[in-house]
């Protein structure tokens, strides 16, 4: 076999850490399996917006590849009552079946945040019993706490069948960009906010939680404090969505520091919004990320990093990755103290040595991409 057809199925326009998770994932497929890889791309955004569905015409699709490939992504939700698996990822159990090669699923998000219903959970279960027993589907969850999800509300019997793999956005590979929003005669901080989901980031339901809109005085506060260390700001949208609260709390600083020491990079999705937007977290100073791979790409890349943690799987890969000191609850009073401390500590001592966590993690990742190159040596496909 000169080379490997895989079908992809994830997002590929729209998230761009998605896509730094893609990048990572191929090339490391690619060394582990010791073959060229031919990637075809189902957009899954499609089956949301009802554009496309897992149906028959989806089925043969697949039957013309050696393999399907569905993620990452935070697929394995668990609040799609509508959908016949429960999760993002609708597709009938008998149409299934009907697909002959392969399929991985692979570093999937299990996220609980926005509920997990009785009925979604139900078929939630009835969907891992099929997988777990065909011979030629594997699953992988990421290290965002969605094993402990498992355990904790499907069942250790469950969990004990997922390889708990890295997210590949660690691994990411960006290519080399111009910055016109650095200025290399001052600190760097890229900052990362999330306009998505403002309701489970800021619930402002327990004594010490603050609402969104106090989040944005304390922030600002945070940064004028910042400012006076000679730092350059420089935001970073990863979705649409979050250029609305990066203008919110743009409006909330002082004219001076807006005009002088900010910047905003410029909103751009798909593969060249990885390149760019990532480099920019290489050569940074300091990143303050709130979404998930604003923190898995510039831990990956080898820059210093703080989680603005509001959304539990921040807060749960920090904890795995043994780094819970760099991490900060930004929903709770206060945190702008906590933020400044590890900003200035970060930006003129040391942090997160990248190297140190790195090792294991690829150690993790190359051994699921080994039991994935057995399964296809075992099906004659390799």
């Amino acid at each position: 076999m000169s080379s490997l057809k895989i079908l992809h199925v994830a997002s590929f326009s729209g998230n761009i850490g998605d896509n730094a998770n893609h990048t990572g994932f191929r090339a490391a497929l690619e060394d582990n399996l010791c073959i060229n890889i031919d990637f075809t791309e189902f957009e899954i955004r499609k089956v949301f917006w009802r554009e496309k569905s897992f149906d028959e015409e989806f089925i043969e699709f697949a039957n013309v590849h050696d393999l399907v490939v569905i993620g990452g992504g935070n697929y394995f939700e668990l609040w799609v009552d509508h959908s016949q698996t429960g999760t993002s990822i609708d597709i009938n159990l008998d149409l299934l079946a009907k697909i002959k090669v392969p399929i991985i699923f692979n570093a999937l998000g299990v996220d609980p945040a926005q509920g997990a219903s009785d009925i979604a959970i139900a078929k939630f279960r009835k969907f891992l019993d099929f997988v777990i027993e065909s011979p030629s589907m594997l699953l992988s969850c990421r290290n965002d706490g969605s094993i402990k999800t498992l355990k904790e509300i499907i069942g250790e019997k469950y969990a004990k069948n997922f390889f708990h793999v890295p997210d590949a956005g660690f691994f990411t590979i960006v290519k080399d960009c111009f910055h016109p929003e650095l200025d290399n005669k001052k600190k760097n901080v890229v900052i990362q906010l999330a306009g998505d989901v403002l309701e489970n980031r800021f619930p402002n339901t327990q004594n010490n939680h603050i609402s969104y809109e106090e989040f944005l005085e304390s922030f600002a506060a945070f940064m004028v404090e910042m400012n006076k260390l000679d730092v350059n700001f420089i935001f970073t949208p990863h979705i649409f969505k979050d250029l609305k609260i990066i203008d919110e709390l743009i409006n909330r600083l002082p004219e001076s520091l807006t005009r002088n020491c900010v910047a905003v990079a410029p909103y751009l999705v798909g593969q060249k919004g990885q390149d760019y937007i990532f480099d920019l977290y290489k050569k940074a100073d300091l990143v303050l990320g709130m979404r998930f791979h604003a923190n898995v790409c510039a831990i990956g890349l080898g820059s210093k990093c703080i989680g603005l943690a509001n959304y539990r799987q921040i807060h749960e890969l920090y904890e795995e990755l043994g780094l819970s000191e760099y991490k900060v609850s930004v929903n709770e009073k206060g945190f702008e103290k906590i933020l400044y401390r590890l900003s200035k500590d970060a930006l003129f001592g040391e942090l997160n040595k990248s190297e140190d966590i790195l090792v294991p993690l690829r150690t993790r990742l190359d051994a699921f991409h080994l039991e994935i190159k057995q399964m296809l040596n075992r099906l004659n496909i390799l």
